[in-house]
């Protein structure tokens, strides 16, 4: 009887002993977090086309025909490297003009120097009136203005010519039939040679809105001042970004940025914000977008063997948020329609109403009730 006893004890300690875990194991199906203040960060993409670091215009000094290209769009050019040829009849007459006129100034200039040196003998010895003098150097200051101008304007039109064998600015006004026989016999002051500013990469220059890109080729008229093609530094290169009116007061100049592309995924690229636009323009949907640059400042060897103008590009921008409190999006349950969130204070579970605010992926900012240091329950 009394073995009988101790067995049913035993029973009765096993089974109290498997509740017992039963319970432990239904507790620590519970995870607990601590709530803290940290930013959230917020991820935008947007896309664009590689465009150089900067550029350089290279425009026509003249109405004409393209005679010869010495180069194909997308070639590395040099400084001073000739680039077009330029037939051209009026620049031929337009310089012949500016050397008359240069020579004709020149020989004013020297008229009036020396009628200035004679001056000032004879008002030195009292031969002539202070106002006569004063008129003599009027005279002459004006022709060395005029000289200065004109020179300045012959020499324009000498850089983009091909003359050799005359120092034309050692011509006088006696000199002018050789001048003359000189135009004549050489086909120079007819061609127009138009070299790059600087080096870089030849490109035809970059589509908008109202333009299209024009490509050059031989046989083709040109007028003056049209758009040949840019010299652009790829050492770096930049991106121009639409953003909405919602986004462009998150970002600044100065922020970090990583671009990418499908044609070069091997390279993360690193860069910032070089410019944000604050007027607004009208986009093909009807809403406003604001312009931002977007800057790589420098690219690798390789990079530049991979990376060329016009491809296309993703932007990727993160936006940190002030320190707030957010919480998993799981640890957020509805009750009578208001949002809770289950709070362990003193080995205690408690349902705290709180006030929610914005939404991430897998996160939802707490903005009342709940402060850092407080244990938030999740179930699992």
């Amino acid at each position: 009887m009394k073995f009988l006893y101790w067995i049913i004890l035993l029973s009765i300690g096993c089974c109290v002993s498997a509740c017992g875990r039963d319970a432990s194991s239904t507790k620590t199906s519970k995870n607990t977090i601590t709530a803290e203040l940290k930013p959230i960060q917020t991820r935008y993409y947007y896309s664009g086309m590689i465009q150089p670091l900067k550029t350089v215009v290279v425009t026509s000094p003249a109405e004409g025909v393209i005679e010869d290209m010495a180069f194909h769009y997308g070639d590395q050019v040099n400084a001073k490297q000739p680039l077009f040829t330029i037939y051209s009849d009026k620049f031929q007459t337009d310089y012949k003009t500016a050397l008359m006129q240069y020579i004709k100034a020149k020989t004013e200039f020297n008229n009036s120097r020396s009628q200035l040196t004679e001056a000032e003998f004879l008002h030195k010895n009292e031969l002539i009136s202070d106002d006569d003098f004063k008129s003599k150097q009027t005279t002459f200051y004006t022709a060395q203005l005029t000289m200065v101008q004109s020179q300045d304007a012959l020499s324009e039109m000498l850089k983009q010519l091909n003359i050799k064998g005359f120092n034309l600015y050692a011509l006088t006004i006696q000199d002018i039939d050789k001048i003359t026989r000189a135009l004549h016999t050489q086909d120079g002051s007819q061609k127009l040679q138009v070299s790059s500013p600087t080096k870089g990469v030849a490109l035809l220059p970059i589509k908008s809105d109202s333009t299209e890109a024009k490509k050059f080729s031989k046989g083709e008229s040109v007028k003056q001042g049209d758009l040949l093609a840019l010299i652009g530094d790829v050492s770096g290169l930049t991106i121009h970004i639409n953003v909405n009116e919602f986004n462009v007061n998150q970002l600044n100049v100065g922020q970090k940025v990583l671009v990418t592309g499908t044609a070069f995924p091997q390279f993360n690229l690193q860069g910032h914000i070089a410019s944000v636009d604050r007027q607004g323009q009208t986009s093909q949907g009807g809403l406003p977008v604001f312009p931002v640059e977007i800057v790589v400042p420098t690219l690798t060897t390789e990079q530049q063997a991979v990376i060329h103008m016009g491809m296309s590009a993703k932007v990727e921008v993160t936006i940190e948020s002030e320190p707030v409190i957010s919480v998993p999006l799981a640890a957020v349950f509805e009750k009578n329609g208001l949002p809770y969130v289950k709070v362990q204070k003193n080995n205690k579970i408690q349902d705290v109403l709180v006030k929610a605010g914005q939404t991430t992926e897998n996160a939802v900012v707490i903005e009342a009730n709940i402060k850092a240091g407080d244990n938030i329950v999740i179930a699992s």
